[in-house]
């Protein structure tokens, strides 16, 4: 009898063995808790130097992935656990670290490396190990766009030079641009400006370049200068009489305008005034209008709509924006991510009428999700800084796909593939161009930086 009862017990740990090996094969993601994924973090730490400068960058970059690993390590759905290699901004040390990363096979993602020629070195073992290396702040071209496997949070020049020519043709109807541009850094934005300006059969009135050193764009400023005068054409309201007035004023040019230019006796661009019709509009007013003359120093151009100015880094603002504001030509400024500066900004604001600028880093104070993570950040030793946001952004985006169930290489590349608009703190993140960010904010300033909304790449913008 004895025997007869072990051996139900017997049959009844086979079958249930049995339902259990059918639960797993048929529902994996019932014990997605028993999981563990690792992720592999290749960042600049100098772990073996004493100087705290060489280490800031890579520790406030880790500081913002631990701080959201720690965050979504209190209820995790799948475990996630995090292994760290020092790249010290050596693309070899870099490539050496990734691929022992790759080796175990127990990671699933890399988060790194940031600099773009580390990201170069790096590739091949993505390839080969068929691993998602992803970048939160590599910008360089080629990168992503020409190696699969590789991802960029971070928006390559190209995108950032296609986004303000697409933004500055589709969303506000200009047409006719002039550039000036940092010979070394800024020239990697303005090629691709042109390139877009022209597929969207844009003009380029001209491009001028200065080199990092300059400290005087009087010449360059000469030359825009000399292009308004040989392309744009005028009319003076003190020199037309009666009947023509009050045809302008019937054509829709304010009385306000008039009057100031009556009382100023400004030569005003009927650019400025009628847009890019303006010859087939002052035709039909029959007003003729002329260009200006030498010794005319005070008008108000409408030839050029704006001036894409790609600068290397913010200092160069105010060398460049007093001297252009002197000549009368800041009338509208597109930057690029450099000119997100508050400081530089506030000391030049006298001197900027209209300025956008593009970049990949906003801090939107009212956000609930940043008054929250101020005040988590309280009671910790970080501090939340833009480094800080490209670690903890970077590090979220990962988590999410892990814990809808992506949890193998494939699983998390075909994922991140998929990503669009994702919600990150700092900027939204959309993958979808050769696994690049497309995604961009676009600001102004007023009295302080101001969201104006994100475009992304190719659409329109999303307030």
């Amino acid at each position: 009898m004895k025997k007869v009862y072990e051996l139900k017990i017997m049959n009844y740990r086979f079958i249930a063995l049995i339902l259990a090996i059918i639960v797993l094969s048929v529902f994996p993601g019932s014990v997605s808790q028993a999981q563990t994924v690792r992720i592999g973090a290749a960042l600049p730490l100098f772990e073996d130097s004493e100087d705290p400068g060489d280490q800031q960058l890579g520790k406030e970059i880790l500081n913002g992935i631990d701080f959201a690993l720690n965050e979504y390590n209190q209820a995790p759905k799948i475990k996630v656990r995090l292994i760290t290699r020092d790249t010290k901004k050596d693309p070899q040390t870099c490539a050496d670290a990734v691929a022992k990363l790759s080796e175990n096979d127990s990671v699933s993602v890399i988060l790194g490396p940031i600099f773009s020629s580390e990201l170069a070195s790096v590739t091949g073992v993505a390839l080969t190990d068929e691993i998602p290396v992803v970048s939160p702040t590599a910008t360089g071209d080629r990168l992503a766009e020409n190696h699969d496997y590789i991802f960029q949070l971070n928006p390559s020049y190209a995108v950032r030079g296609r986004v303000m020519a697409d933004y500055l043709v589709k969303k506000l109807g200009m047409q006719n641009f002039v550039i000036i541009s940092e010979s070394s850094y800024g020239i990697n934005f303005s090629n691709h400006f042109i390139s877009e300006i022209k597929k969207l059969k844009g003009n380029i009135a001209a491009d001028y370049y200065y080199g990092s050193n300059t400290t005087n764009i009087v010449g360059i400023i000469k030359q825009i200068d000399s292009t308004i005068r040989a392309n744009d054409l005028f009319i003076n309201a003190a020199n037309l009489n009666v009947t023509q007035r009050q045809k302008l004023e019937n054509s829709g040019v304010r009385y306000s305008l008039l009057d100031s230019m009556m009382t100023y006796k400004t030569d005003v661009s009927i650019y400025y005034l009628f847009g890019k019709n303006a010859k087939k509009i002052i035709d039909t007013l029959n007003i003729k209008p002329h260009p200006l003359k030498p010794e005319t120093s005070k008008f108000i151009q409408g030839y050029i709509d704006a001036i894409y100015i790609p600068i290397s880094n913010p200092a160069e603002i105010g060398m460049i924006v007093p001297q252009l504001f002197s000549y009368g030509l800041s009338f509208y400024i597109a930057g690029t991510g450099d000119w997100n500066n508050e400081k530089a900004l506030r000391d030049n604001a006298v001197y900027l009428k209209n300025l956008i600028f593009e970049s990949e880093y906003y801090l939107n104070e009212s956000d609930p999700r940043v008054i929250d993570l101020k005040e988590k950040l309280k009671t910790t030793k970080y501090k939340l800084n833009k480094n800080f946001l490209f670690g903890y952004d970077a590090m979220n985006l990962i988590l999410s796909i892990i814990s809808a169930g992506n949890t193998s290489r494939e699983q998390i590349y075909d994922a991140l593939n998929k990503v669009k608009s994702y919600d990150a703190i700092k900027s939204k993140i959309t993958l979808d161009y050769h696994r690049i960010n497309s995604e961009l904010n676009i600001l102004t300033y007023d009295d302080g930086i101001k969201l104006i909304g994100t475009y992304k790449l190719g659409e329109g913008t999303k307030q």
